[in-house]
């Protein structure tokens, strides 16, 4: 990136800088997205046993499970675990997602591989 200032201030020169620093981390994250892809029973509780889950929750039952690591891949962006019934979801978003999210996200991505 150039910084072009017609003015001699060096607050300009910072935010300008500061701005681009913010759209290259924000492009980051979302570049670290990936979508809910399916995953056997085994990979989804080694990642459970890997670390302590962050905003591990159930629902239906007992029927649908999701949680997060509680490591970031790239910002906000971390790995999401989804299980609902006796199929099993890896996909990386926000760690801000609520478990509804998740699951709608993933059930739409079922509806899909139909």
């Amino acid at each position: 990136m150039q910084l072009h200032l017609t003015e001699s201030s060096a607050a300009l020169g910072m935010q300008a800088t500061a701005e681009a620093e913010r759209a290259y981390w924000l492009s980051r994250e979302l570049a670290a997205v990936k979508a809910p892809a399916e995953i056997d029973v085994h990979a989804f509780h080694d990642a459970l046993g890997l670390m302590y889950p962050l905003n591990w929750h159930c629902s239906e039952g007992g029927e649908c499970e999701t949680f997060m690591l509680a490591e970031m891949v790239c910002g906000n962006v971390t790995e999401i675990y989804a299980r609902i019934g006796i199929r099993y979801y890896r996909m990386r978003d926000d760690s801000n997602l609520d478990h509804a999210e998740i699951l709608a996200r993933v059930k739409e991505e079922m509806r899909r591989q139909k």
